[in-house]
């Protein structure tokens, strides 16, 4: 008799976290009891592939544009 895979939970894999390239963060996040990654455009995913390849592309536009400058210091008066 051959045993049956059950599929894992993706909230019980240790990988479960924002995914980082570059510049680009995709955040994990749990919708309708299902945990996955938030992707632009309102769309929600539980591959991890596909959110690492959206993720990549995301980086990839922000580098193209010049980067994400980081926040400019002000004086302020005392």
């Amino acid at each position: 008799m051959k045993a049956l895979r059950v599929p894992r939970l993706v909230a019980a894999r240790e990988d479960f976290k924002d995914i980082r390239v570059g510049q680009a963060t995709i955040v994990a996040c749990e919708v309708n009891g299902e945990s996955g990654w938030a992707l632009p455009g309102s769309n929600f995913t539980t591959r991890r592939s596909l959110a690492f390849n959206v993720c990549a592309k995301m980086n990839n536009i922000i580098l193209e544009l010049g980067g994400i400058r980081p926040a400019m210091k002000f004086k302020r008066a005392a």
